[in-house]
């Protein structure tokens, strides 16, 4: 059983190889950070290339037009698209803050991430939105409120995940290059509370991590939603991009669950007393 868990899981939490060049290749940063995000980008765009060229596939083979046309490309797969190339072009911008999260400091390497950072990200998330639209029958039309409504929803969450994210990043920044002392540090103005736990770590407590304890999953759960919502004005049922929301927003919660009893067990009462103070977990006033 235990060599199940292990290989599901893994047991290194930053495995490394070639030492001898004298900077070696961490396998979970690169996994993470490199092939699937952006083989995710280039499939999306060659599923909307596909669009522009008529292109279908049959049993025998894939035919395209002879000519393309971009009135066959609806705004909708445009919208998806721009805003999956933005996601990740924010991602490495911010690639520093990538060293702070939760699947750098704390998950171990196992075939769990590697599979899914390279062997099913790339293509379920691509399947589910831009295969999908340029697949369905009849072509997607789409519809112009939706659309709006969705670029709306799509920039109010990404400001939010970044906001979130790179909030608790500073905090983290600021202290360690203080000695783990994070003091004068503020927070939209007022100055930061946090609670230091007995083996060092600190949790803050200000901003958006005062309000609750995980703020920064929901941004990523608006973005399915949307994503979806951006591929329903059309008379068929669009299952294959609700699968990803029933996927994404299960591996979210799944994973927020594993976070808490990691910290529970980590910090034991320090994180009892971060619950008292922070009593929320994933909505303020709700949850």
């Amino acid at each position: 059983m235990d060599f199940f868990h292990d290989y599901w899981m893994g047991t290194a939490r930053n495995p490394r190889i070639f030492h001898f060049l004298g900077y070696p290749l961490d396998l979970k940063f690169f996994f993470e950070a490199r092939p699937g995000l952006i083989l995710w980008i280039l499939v999306n765009w060659s599923n909307v290339a596909a669009m522009y060229m008529g292109c279908k596939v049959t049993p025998e083979a894939v035919q395209c037009e002879a000519e393309g046309d971009y009135k066959r490309i609806p705004l909708a797969i445009l919208i998806i698209s721009l805003a999956h190339h933005y996601y990740i072009f924010d991602y490495f911008w911010n690639e520093p803050a990538i060293l702070t999260t939760t699947d750098i400091r704390h998950e171990p390497f196992g075939f769990m991430l590697m599979w899914g950072d390279f062997g099913f990200l790339p293509w379920m998330y691509t399947n589910s939105f831009t295969l999908y639209l340029a697949s369905v029958s009849p072509r997607y039309e789409g519809s112009l409120y939706l659309d709006i409504f969705c670029i709306a929803m799509w920039v109010f969450a990404m400001v939010l995940f970044r906001l979130t994210n790179i909030q608790k990043h500073k905090f983290r920044t600021f202290a360690a290059e203080r000695n783990n002392d994070p003091a004068g540090y503020k927070v939209w103005g007022k100055d930061a509370t946090w609670i230091k736990t007995k083996e060092g770590s600190l949790m803050l407590t200000s901003g958006f991590w005062g309000m609750c304890r995980h703020p920064n999953y929901m941004p990523d759960m608006i973005m399915a939603f949307v994503w979806w919502l951006n591929c329903t004005a059309h008379h068929t049922t669009p299952l294959v991009p609700f699968g990803y929301v029933i996927y994404f927003w299960s591996m979210d919660i799944h994973r927020f669950f594993r976070d808490e009893r990691r910290c529970k067990d980590k910090y034991k009462d320090d994180w009892d007393l971060y619950v008292q103070t922070v009593p929320y977990c994933l909505i303020p006033g709700v949850w």
